[in-house]
């Protein structure tokens, strides 16, 4: 038999007309508070400042893609987590777990593999022939400290993607520019956690319990393909859902945002460059 709850604020002994006391704000423990999932759901929350929030937003998050941003459109803000908190804690578990260097860029790879390589090659050499006491302690420096700041500025990547949603829905005077940030920050939370963390752990574990070799297969044509692709389905059902747009239009919004995550993420790295370079010398 379940205990029967009190009608009583245990704190102040005020009369309850709800969950939480309208006094001191103190909540009417039910079973459910007992269970050891609302103990680690507690846990978690504390750690993120997220108040009890964290299963419900992942929950949304991965299974009903968009839903979170239409109730930050909608004004609905206490029930989940802050678009913000959301992709601080998936930076959070990417920094401690980064399985898939995406946003890690070498010194040679800005010299010599991006669009914009003729350009900051010859900021770093002439650098190099004016100090070249200082050219192994100077890469170190570089390799240390753009590892830092590739995680530090990946909010870059949430205001450039929030921008060009705005561009998409321009002539659209229901949404303010807030609204598109929110949603590119739970994008981004959603592609961090999923593409960047649970899926190279997957294979990794697949490989290691099956001695299964993926490499053959999983280059990086493959990958980026498997990821543009849900990158593609997950913001269709993002922008049909969250911006309330119809089938046609949810689509060619979204083959745009998909195709701008290329551009994005070079101008990320050319701006990581900048600041690592700044900081390194």
């Amino acid at each position: 038999m379940a205990p029967i709850q009190s009608t009583t604020c245990k704190g102040c002994h005020t009369h309850l007309q709800g969950p939480y006391c309208h006094r001191c704000g103190e909540k009417r423990i039910e079973p459910k508070d007992k269970r050891i999932t609302f103990f680690i759901e507690e846990l978690i929350s504390s750690l993120f400042v997220a108040d009890g929030k964290f299963f419900k937003t992942m929950r949304l998050l991965l299974t009903r893609p968009g839903e979170l941003t239409k109730s930050f459109v909608d004004g609905v803000r206490k029930k989940y987590l802050s678009p913000l908190q959301l992709f601080f804690f998936a930076n959070l578990i990417y920094f401690l777990f980064p399985l898939i260097s995406t946003f890690n860029t070498s010194l040679d790879i800005q010299m010599y593999n991006l669009p914009y390589s003729d350009w900051v090659r010859p900021v770093v050499e002439n650098y190099l022939e004016q100090h070249p006491e200082d050219a192994t302690s100077f890469r170190t420096s570089y390799e240390a400290t753009s590892n830092s700041n590739g995680k530090l500025l990946l909010i870059l990547l949430v205001l450039l993607q929030g921008l060009f949603l705005k561009l998409l829905f321009l002539r659209d005077r229901r949404f303010y520019l807030i609204d598109f940030f929110a949603g590119s920050a739970y994008f981004y939370g959603f592609y961090i956690l999923v593409f960047l963390v649970a899926f190279p752990s997957l294979i990794s574990l697949v490989d290691w319990i099956g001695d299964f070799q993926f490499n053959g297969f999983l280059n990086e044509l493959t990958l980026s393909v498997l990821f543009l692709v849900g990158i593609f389905t997950y913001q269709f059902f993002l922008i049909k859902k969250a911006y309330s747009t119809g089938t046609a239009d949810a689509i060619w919004r979204s083959v745009l945002l998909a195709a701008f995550i290329i551009p994005s993420f070079t101008i990320y790295r050319f701006l990581l460059f900048w600041v690592t370079f700044w900081m390194a010398t």
